[in-house]
Formats: C-alpha cells, sequence, structure tokens
C-alpha cells in the first residue's frame, strides 16, 4: 500500500484520532451562492477534540483516503485495546471476587 504524501513531504500518519466529515459553512460574503443557506460551501476535514475543544483541520482531496483508512485503524486498533481490557477485567473480578469459592478473601 503506498502512502499518500503530505505537502510539506510527510506521509500521512499510521493511525489517526479523530473522524473525517464534510464540513458545510457559510463564507459570510453578501453575495456569494452560500448567502442562502442552502448551497453551504463543503470541505471534507479532520474533527478532533483537543483540550475540551472540537477543532477542524481541511484535508487535501489527495489525502482524503489516507487519513480516513487512518482512522479507521486507530479506531480497530482502539476496540482491540477495549475487549482485552475487559477480557482482562473479568478475569481479575472473577479470580478475586469474594464470591468466588475458590479464591481467597
Amino acid at each position: 500500500m503506498m502512502t499518500v504524501m503530505a505537502q510539506r513531504g510527510a506521509p500521512v500518519p499510521k493511525v489517526v484520532r479523530g473522524s473525517v466529515v464534510v464540513h458545510r459553512r457559510r463564507c459570510g460574503k453578501a453575495n456569494c451562492r452560500c448567502a442562502n443557506g442552502v448551497d453551504l460551501h463543503e470541505s471534507i476535514v479532520l474533527s478532533y477534540s483537543q483540550g475540551g475543544r472540537t477543532k477542524f483541520l481541511m484535508l487535501p482531496n489527495a489525502e482524503v483516503a489516507a487519513v480516513r483508512a487512518a482512522v479507521e485503524r486507530y479506531r480497530a486498533a482502539k476496540a482491540r485495546v477495549e475487549e482485552q481490557g475487559s477480557a482482562g477485567l473479568d478475569e481479575l473480578v472473577a479470580r478475586l471476587s469474594p464470591s468466588n469459592k475458590g479464591g481467597q478473601q
């Protein structure tokens, strides 16, 4: 798989936290097509949370697929860690629970 290169020459990171979404907005120009509130401008962005605030990073068209794939890899890795953590917790609770007849108190 070939990694898409960013404008600055760096590859897209392997995993990225966030969501790739279509951002629709008005530009603020009175005579623009978006002034009616219907024909809004659209751009594809990475939406992410930082310091309790939602931020947006505009993505060049050439990088959308690579960033979307990196976000999916992040979500898959996070799901695996959550699954392993839950299994570990279940195992520990089963072993140390006072209701477990074979466990120590």
